[in-house]
């Protein structure tokens, strides 16, 4: 990349709006508080995340010869949670930030059961990988850090077979509007703090919080999802509403 591109790159970060998902912004942030990671989402969703995963895996309805696609898997704990609770053929497991792969790799190193894990660097929003390859495809907390989704439900449309399904597990609206002002309030003031403690990072989950806010609501993904091509969206809610995990369907046979 030359001294030119580098310098528009940062220019566009740099007048997005807060919580405005850009390539560069979101690669920046990501490779900063990667080794800090893991802890940060144990902290600030109270342990609640591994419940959050193990329900989207329910709801992926793996069997033994399921071929998987995890998008945006960070450090790999859907990964890691698809392999040990849904028991597929293959988990592949990819990112766009390099760091979070490396983070991913060791633990699933240590992991002990028939399904076979793979990494590689993907951009979910321009995959490189077969059309009609994967059986399920999966992302958690992937979908807000992307500026194209609808290139993502294009792509993820394309390498998943007829009757495939797309589980994307989300921070979303919770819809009960006295709890949704707390939660307001906890990710604007104390998720940036402990975040900043504990990374040294503050920006990085200011970030966080301003991207929450700005990411359609249950209803309105679901819309988007259907307008994209996928069919039987639908979505289920966690927590009070404080993450969802959205369900969709590439047009096709009905899985046996």
């Amino acid at each position: 990349m030359s001294d030119e591109t580098k310098n528009v790159a940062a220019a566009t970060a740099s007048e997005a709006a807060p919580g405005q998902a850009t390539t560069e912004k979101v690669r920046g942030v990501f490779s900063k508080i990667a080794p800090t990671y893991d802890l940060l989402n144990r902290l600030i969703s109270f342990g609640a995340d591994e419940g959050w995963r193990r329900r989207t895996v329910a709801m992926a309805e793996l069997t033994p010869d399921s071929r998987v696609l995890d998008l945006a898997a960070g450090t790999g704990d859907l990964t890691l949670a698809l392999a040990r609770r849904g028991h597929p053929a293959e988990v592949l497991s990819t990112d766009f930030v390099p760091e979070m792969l490396e983070i991913a790799r060791p633990k699933a190193a240590r992991y002990v059961g028939s399904t076979r894990i793979a990494f590689q660097v993907e951009d979910a929003q321009a995959l490189t990988l077969p059309a009609g390859s994967f059986d399920v495809a999966t992302i958690a907390f992937g979908v807000r850090n992307l500026p194209d989704r609808a290139a993502n439900f294009r792509e993820v449309l394309r390498v998943l077979k007829p009757g495939g399904r797309y589980l994307i597990l989300e921070f979303t609206t919770p819809p009960f509007a006295p709890f949704r002002w707390v939660y307001h309030w906890y990710i604007r003031t104390f998720i940036p703090f402990v975040g900043g403690l504990v990374s040294g990072e503050r920006a990085a989950y200011q970030y966080l919080n301003d991207s929450i806010r700005l990411f359609p609501p249950q209803a309105a993904l679901a819309e988007e999802l259907r307008d994209a091509g996928f069919r039987d969206v639908s979505w289920r809610n966690m927590t009070f509403g404080v993450v969802a995990v959205h369900l969709a369907v590439k047009q096709g046979p009905t899985r046996v």
